[in-house]
């Protein structure tokens, strides 16, 4: 068979009659039409039905009661540093994405809270509503933008865990896309202490910030018996009640009295203690890729030239954070963290 194709002259040939045949074909054959539109398929859509709102009277958040079984009764437990714009998120993502979440289940996305029976919920008090409970493990993901939802620059991942009575919450912030092949840049932020099913209370707070110039960490340890507060960087502060840290407050939002619109707060920031002074919005709508949420929205009251910062708490979602904004120094936004997902998970 070889021989048949041993020539140039005789390849040319096998060629000349391939390409007649193929042009008789084209002339004979019966016409096929093609179809001049790409079928189009419906689209998917799902839609996310509010929930009561918070009155601005009570911040306790209001649960919706539906037939169940009777639940065991719930035991009630007994500034920041102006954060960068890259920082924003970590303040608020997570990410060592690639750690799993300790639960002994994988976590089901979260359903709001409402959806829980309603005698679940602590009984607010007229001095003081009471928190949701918090759960047990839980993720949140968030994506960092560049001004006001202008430009993305990276992505977060919350981690939260409670175990017998102690939990590890952590925050992983960094830059992505391209962005991240100008600028690299990562934060780990670990809060770590005891915790209730309503309070965290911490002990540790870590910082490690990795940049191409090179690594720093920042270290806060809190002396509850002797009302103290210890930094790596050197100094100490006398360590007041209620006292949390720059990640543990986005789950640890302070008391809310129905009375009060401005409360104060002292946050760690891994290298000082400060009292920051929040405006309190009860019922403001915030567009996320989850759906429209109802939130509390926290502002920082700051004076000028003095950068801000605002937190929102997710009430469908056990005021979890749905929003961190950070404002420069000039009153413009620097940077925003926004939910993307929510996953929790109570067993």
């Amino acid at each position: 068979m070889s021989l048949i194709f041993s020539t140039p002259t005789r390849r040319i040939a096998l060629a000349i009659a391939l390409s007649l045949l193929l042009h008789g074909l084209v002339l004979w054959l019966p016409h096929i039409k093609l179809p001049e539109h790409e079928v189009q398929l419906h689209s998917l859509t799902a839609k996310l039905v509010a929930l009561p709102k918070v009155s601005g009277k009570t911040a306790a958040h209001k649960h919706k009661a539906r037939p169940a079984p009777k639940p065991e009764p719930v035991v009630p437990s007994p500034s920041e540093q102006p954060v960068a714009a890259s920082e924003v998120l970590a303040a608020s993502e997570p990410v060592a994405a690639s750690e799993p979440v300790a639960a002994s289940a994988p976590l089901a996305a979260s359903e709001p809270v409402a959806a829980e029976p309603a005698a679940s919920a602590p009984v607010a008090t007229a001095e003081e509503p009471q928190r949701p409970p918090l759960p047990k493990h839980a993720q949140l993901r968030f994506s960092i933008y560049q001004g006001q939802k202008n430009f993305k620059i990276g992505e977060s991942l919350h981690t939260l865990n409670i175990n017998d009575g102690h939990y590890t919450l952590k925050a992983d912030v960094h830059t992505t896309g391209l962005v991240s092949v100008f600028k690299s840049y990562r934060m780990e932020q670990t809060s770590t202490g005891t915790a209730t099913e309503l309070a965290l209370k911490p002990e540790t707070f870590t910082e490690e910030i990795t940049e191409s110039s090179g690594k720093k960490t920042n270290r806060a340890d809190f002396d509850w018996a002797n009302h103290t507060i210890h930094f790596s960087g050197g100094g100490d502060a006398t360590l007041p009640l209620q006292a949390q840290d720059i990640l543990s407050i986005l789950y640890q939002f302070p008391p809310m009295r129905p009375q009060e619109e401005i409360v104060s707060i002292n946050i760690s920031t891994g290298k000082r203690l400060e009292t920051y002074r929040f405006e309190i919005a009860f019922e403001e709508p915030l567009e996320t890729a989850m759906g429209t949420l109802q939130t509390v929205h926290f502002r920082k009251l700051h004076a000028p030239k003095e950068e801000g910062l605002e937190i929102w708490f997710a009430q469908e979602y056990r005021l979890l954070p749905a929003k961190m904004r950070h404002i420069d120094r000039d009153g413009k936004i620097d940077a925003e963290a926004i939910i993307t997902d929510i996953r929790v998970s109570d067993d």
